[in-house]
């Protein structure tokens, strides 16, 4: 079922609303730039409704969104965190923000703004009436009434002409059931200026335009994907589906696919993804420094073969968590398989730092560890690198990890031992 028309008039006279604009200083260039619609994309982009030149800023770096009486600018890095873009207010960095007269926005080094109160008698043209104009528009028989996601017709100032409401339980508590509202009064800051923005540019390349963000509906969190169709008419439609089920199984696939399932610690292959960012950026960095620990325990077979798996597994899990509590935040801890263990250590400059966090593995380990079990106690050999050269290879740099971890045990466990070429040959 469609929805019913709702017409909206400006209830503010134009002499009463301030007249606001921009004032850019975008390198050696200066603008100023009246505003008077409800959204305005930004960015080095010539198709961009504010177009900046500096190579700084990114081709759709950040949006403006009419909402709630005021401006908000949104930066467009598809983050929750301050922005790696270096979108700033007054100094801060920032995701969304609204803006108040007089606010300085930072894009990047050397491009930045300030809002401003137009008085009457400036040289720039005053903003039209920010409310949508009255709307009589007959639902739209192209909407199909019985698909299932949520569809909807907007025009450039953001105003919802037509709206097929979806019959996914979360999407239908979305506020959309009336031809006039503003996509802004609908969605928050965030996914409103996404969608103004792709539906743009879908209606300026004639082209279907998708993107994937989080929405708040109500007090969840769900996941949509957003598909931009263009029309003749330049009003795109959004069709937007609740894919909250499919992202979570790709998360769970993806944690599954680096991460071990007993201990809850990344596995082999992202430890040896993380060592080889390693070497490359020691490469490229002098100053970088970082060790590699090899972990075998000593006679774990003997807790399977004595007190069953069960048991063993126990152990393993809770040895994995004394590794994670010797180590830093930055440090990473993973299980090979078995009871073999590897951690890297980041700007690890000396061999006595990284002898230190193994005496503090080798402390942790001897106290018992099974409650039930008070005597099961574990230890460890441990065979330490350092990567301080920078031309060894991954392979050459697990491999004396790995070398001095058997010297290790061959010399009766439970003790670590520092790779040394002379002794350890490869």
């Amino acid at each position: 079922m469609m929805t019913q028309t709702k017409e909206t008039s400006c209830q503010e006279r134009e002499d009463d609303y301030p007249h606001l604009a921009l004032l850019i200083q975008d390198g050696e260039h200066r603008q100023i730039m009246p505003l008077g619609k409800r959204f305005y994309s930004i960015g080095r982009d010539r198709t961009k409704d504010i177009r900046l030149v500096s190579e700084g800023v990114f081709g759709h770096h950040a949006s403006l969104v009419w909402l709630d009486h005021c401006y908000v600018i949104h930066s467009d890095d598809a983050t929750d965190r301050p922005s790696y873009q270096r979108l700033t207010l007054n100094g801060t960095p920032v995701q969304n923000s609204p803006l108040r007269p007089g606010d300085a926005i930072g894009f990047c080094q050397g491009v930045r703004a300030r809002l401003i109160t137009v008085r009457s008698g400036a040289p720039v043209a005053p903003p039209r009436c920010l409310l949508p104009p009255a709307l009589a528009i007959a639902p739209s028989a192209s909407l199909l009434n019985h698909f299932p996601d949520l569809m909807l017709k907007f025009d450039a100032n953001g105003s919802i002409l037509d709206v097929k409401p979806s019959v996914d339980p979360d999407l239908s508590e979305l506020p959309i059931d009336v031809v006039g509202n503003s996509i802004v009064s609908c969605f928050e800051p965030s996914f409103a200026a996404k969608l103004f923005s792709y539906g743009q540019m879908a209606s300026r390349t004639q082209s279907l335009q998708c993107f994937e963000a989080e929405l708040t509906v109500g007090q969840q969190q769900i996941f949509c994907e957003a598909r931009l169709l263009p029309t003749e008419q330049g009003h795109p439609i959004a069709i937007i589906r609740n894919v909250t089920e499919r992202k979570q199984l790709e998360l769970e696939l993806r944690s599954g696919a680096i991460h071990d399932t007993l201990t809850s610690l990344p596995n082999r292959r992202f430890f040896m993804e993380k060592a080889a960012q390693a070497i490359a950026l020691k490469r490229t960095s002098a100053a970088y420094s970082f060790a590699v620990l090899f972990i075998d325990l000593d006679d774990f077979k003997g807790v399977n073969d004595s007190l069953g798996h069960r048991v063993g597994d126990q152990l393993l899990v809770e040895i994995a968590l004394q590794l994670k509590a010797c180590l830093r935040p930055q440090d990473t801890v993973a299980r090979l398989g078995g009871d073999e263990f590897a951690i890297l250590l980041h700007e690890m400059a000396s061999l006595e730092a990284a002898v230190a966090v193994a005496t503090r593995i080798q402390q942790a380990l001897a106290l018992p560890l099974l409650p039930d079990h008070p005597k099961v106690c574990s230890s460890a050999s441990i065979g330490i690198t350092l990567g301080t050269k920078g031309e060894d290879s991954l392979e050459a740099m697990l491999n004396h990890a790995d070398m001095a971890m058997y010297r290790a045990k061959a010399q009766g466990g439970a003790r670590f031992a520092v790779f040394d070429s002379a002794i350890d040959p490869a």
